[in-house]
């Protein structure tokens, strides 16, 4: 409530003065001295302002993604201040290990070096002292004799002389008799006339000579071939069991595969159990390796010696693997198709090399392998071999067929 007068605007006389009360109500003097009310003006009710739409509140999408960004640099800066403190923290220790070894390391060559000259007058001491001793005379008793005059030094050497023969002979007494059945195959070659003039290089004439006999012998099978080699003599149909011949070293053997069942499973020391089961009964063909006429490597593995008393007639199928040389052949029979290889490369490799088994997939190549030296599993003999063309002897490429010549030569009469 605003007064419509104040104190000084009711002064009309000296006698006559009108006042206004706390509550705003005006008094006049007089007879009756009414108050005058001063009527209470309504107040006009002010309009209630709206929030605009426009207005950006805490709960607005802008604002609350502003937020949590804040929250993810002050994160990203407390990890950053962490990996820098743990960061200070490795050098620090890093820096203050390497100096204490640093000085270690000069406190031990200063030591060293400081206690060298006693090092040397020590070892010069002790040398005279062993000469000494060693040169001491002693004299052996002989029986029936008189006794002999040696010194210490060389009934040391004597003594170490006898032992280290005595046991040399005993290590090979019993290395010859574990693989006497290998080294008597590889001596046996030396000891017949017939196999020593093969290895000599006479081949070609004790081919010819054979070939010659086979034409006079219309009836046999091979009769009219004009290869005059090793492949007028073998059959054009291959044998019921797949087999390798090796003509350098005589063989003619079986060749076993073993279960895969071990090496699907991924089952290693199953797997050498096959192969050692399946090696009694000749050479084995590594499982999982490519097979004759593929792309890839046909690897086939045979003992060069095992122990006596084991199972088996092909202990020593290989013993003799170490003759074969680059240019020699050998042949394959595998599913009743013939295969030819020649050898490529010879090598020796540790028994943990086995890239010796990787299969390539632009080539037909077969390995041979082996322990070498023979009686001992030191190292492995690889012989790598290419396949060539049966008749033509070119390197077989994948996919290509090889030629086949067959001669049907009909017999002059019957046999009886």
């Amino acid at each position: 409530m605003i007064p419509l007068f104040s104190h000084q605007d009711w002064q009309n006389d000296d006698d006559e003065r009108a006042h206004v009360d706390d509550a705003g109500h005006i008094f006049i003097h007089g007879n009756e001295a009414q108050p005058i009310i001063q009527p209470k003006k309504e107040v006009e009710a002010q309009p209630v302002m709206r929030t605009s739409m426009w207005e950006v509140t805490e709960n607005d999408e802008i604002i609350r993604s502003a937020r949590k960004e804040e929250r993810k640099t002050e994160r990203t800066e407390q990890v950053v201040n962490v990996l820098k403190s743990v960061r200070g923290n490795i050098l620090t220790n890093t820096g203050s290990v390497l100096e204490e070894g640093k000085s270690q390391y000069i406190h031990s060559y200063h030591r060293a070096s400081f206690h060298l000259s006693d090092i040397s007058k020590a070892a010069g001491k002790g040398s005279k002292a062993l000469w000494s001793f060693l040169s001491q005379p002693v004299w052996v008793m002989r029986k029936n004799n008189s006794a002999k005059q040696y010194n210490r030094g060389t009934l040391f050497m004597l003594d170490a002389v006898r032992f280290g023969g005595t046991f040399s002979a005993i290590f090979v007494a019993l290395f010859v008799s574990l693989n006497y059945q290998s080294f008597f195959q590889i001596i046996t070659p030396y000891l017949d006339p017939v196999e020593r003039i093969s290895q000599s290089g006479n081949v070609s004439g004790i081919d010819s000579a054979l070939k010659d006999k086979l034409m006079k012998s219309p009836m046999l099978a091979t009769a009219g071939r004009e290869e005059g080699n090793l492949l007028s003599y073998l059959p054009s149909i291959g044998p019921p069991e797949n087999r390798i011949i090796v003509p350098k070293l005589g063989l003619n053997v079986p060749l076993v595969t073993p279960s895969y069942s071990s090496l699907l499973k991924e089952d290693w020391e199953g797997v050498e159990e096959d192969i050692q089961d399946a090696l009694k009964h000749g050479v084995v063909h590594y499982p999982g390796t490519a097979r004759p006429g593929q792309a890839g490597n046909f690897f086939v593995t045979g003992h060069s010696s095992y122990y006596p008393w084991a199972d088996g007639k092909y202990k020593t199928v290989f013993a003799r693997m170490h003759e074969m040389n680059v240019g020699d052949e050998y042949w394959v029979y595998y599913g009743g198709d013939k295969h030819r290889y020649i050898v490529q490369s010879k090598r020796e490799v540790k028994p943990s090399d086995v890239t010796v088994l990787d299969q390539p997939t632009n080539k037909r190549i077969a390995t041979l392998m082996t322990c070498t030296p023979v009686g001992t599993t030191l190292r492995r003999l690889i012989i790598t071999s290419q396949e060539v063309d049966p008749v033509t002897g070119i390197a077989m490429q994948v996919g290509e067929r090889e030629t086949r010549v067959v001669q049907d030569v009909l017999p002059t009469a019957l046999p009886i």
